[in-house]
């Protein structure tokens, strides 16, 4: 009997982290893909396409990779800067697929603002929510067929930062119109939807429904083989459709809910810092960028990923880490690389989630979500 494909969708895919997630996946998954490149501009998405059927057909032919089954590999155009574009993806998504098993949230536009010649290191970006809105309006179109995986709940994967930072963002501007640094508001909002995301699909509200397990691993420095030593205790909810017979523990003042409605989990994920080409900024400066990077990395600084490749690393590592129950919703799991080059992952609670915060924030992006879905109409 032939194996299910399972089916991964990845934003961005055209380049950079985006490109390198799907590189990863096939080389490191142990079962066969459909994997659908989900881009805005077809020349682009095609000369990838290319570039990654030449790269797995070369590395079939190594030892290594005899036993890998060919992934299908397939172009759905879509600007998920665009409300209508996303809608039409959907639709198209649907009419094709009754599950996806993978759904990386990677798309992003980061038009600098100029180099800070006074700090040569960081550089400002500006960062639309409108991207951020049309990943809510992405996922929620796609619920359905997320949630149509058997053996395991659907994985949607953000692509979050680790500048993400909660002193950026502002309720009454959760939008981060007025922000001085947009970039990593919008990033902070990334990580309450990756959470509260989580907390919508086990059907909680005001309670707080966990089940608890050991985790047999660092949590600061898990392999990105998914090797683990040492010992660090968590509480995660369950996400298999197993959890309604499982033992759950909850808060004793508020009642449980032991049915998730929907089958579906939501984690968060950062690359480190890729040099890549967002950005816009001209050759000479983005060459410069690396070789500090290089430097910076040398010295000691382990967020400096570099190459697209590293940066994927937290990526894959969530989306094949088995069992699924290892993962937390409530940790951002971030790329990291040693000077020398070694990977390992970096893996941090989102100490500074609100639940009342999220709730908002998801409130109004549903709004948003509704008043679009009513124009189509």
């Amino acid at each position: 009997m032939a194996i299910e494909r399972k089916v991964a969708i990845v934003t961005g895919a055209n380049s950079g982290v985006g490109y390198s997630i799907i590189q990863r996946l096939v080389d490191e998954s142990p079962f066969p893909l459909t994997i659908i490149l989900a881009c805005r501009n077809k020349s682009r998405a095609q000369e990838a396409l290319t570039s990654l059927q030449q790269h797995f057909t070369s590395s079939s032919s190594s030892s290594s990779s005899k036993t890998r089954t060919t992934p299908e590999l397939k172009i759905e155009l879509v600007d998920v800067g665009s409300a209508t574009s996303v809608l039409a993806f959907n639709a198209r998504i649907l009419a094709q697929h009754n599950r996806v098993d993978f759904l990386f949230c990677n798309a992003g536009i980061l038009p600098s603002v100029g180099l800070m010649w006074g700090k040569i290191l960081t550089d400002m970006f500006k960062a639309p929510m409108d991207l951020v809105t049309r990943s809510d309006v992405l996922i929620k179109g796609l619920e359905d067929v997320l949630s149509g995986t058997e053996e395991e709940p659907g994985r949607v994967i953000w692509t979050g930062s680790l500048t993400a930072e909660k002193a950026s963002f502002r309720i009454d501007d959760w939008q981060g119109l007025e922000a001085v640094q947009p970039y990593e508001s919008s990033k902070w909002v990334t990580d309450l939807l990756a959470i509260r995301l989580n907390e919508q699909w086990a059907g909680s509200s005001d309670e707080d429904v966990t089940s608890v397990h050991s985790v047999g691993g660092d949590a600061s420095s898990a392999a990105s083989s998914g090797s683990e030593t040492g010992g660090v205790s968590t509480s995660t909810r369950r996400v298999t459709r197993s959890a309604s017979k499982s033992v759950l523990v909850s808060n004793p003042t508020t009642p449980t809910t032991t049915t998730p409605r929907k089958h579906i989990i939501s984690l968060s994920t950062q690359p480190g810092v890729v040099a890549s080409g967002i950005g816009g900024l001209a050759a000479w400066i983005v060459l410069l960028r690396i070789a500090l990077h290089y430097v910076v990395r040398f010295f000691g600084e382990r967020n400096q990923t570099i190459t697209g490749h590293h940066g994927a690393q937290s990526n894959v590592y969530v989306a094949l880490k088995q069992p699924v129950e290892k993962l937390d919703y409530r940790y951002k799991y971030g790329s990291c690389v040693r000077n020398l080059g070694q990977e390992f992952l970096k893996v941090e609670r989102v100490v500074e989630y609100e639940r009342g915060q999220a709730e908002v924030v998801v409130g109004r992006l549903e709004a948003l979500r509704q008043e679009v879905l009513a124009k189509k109409e």
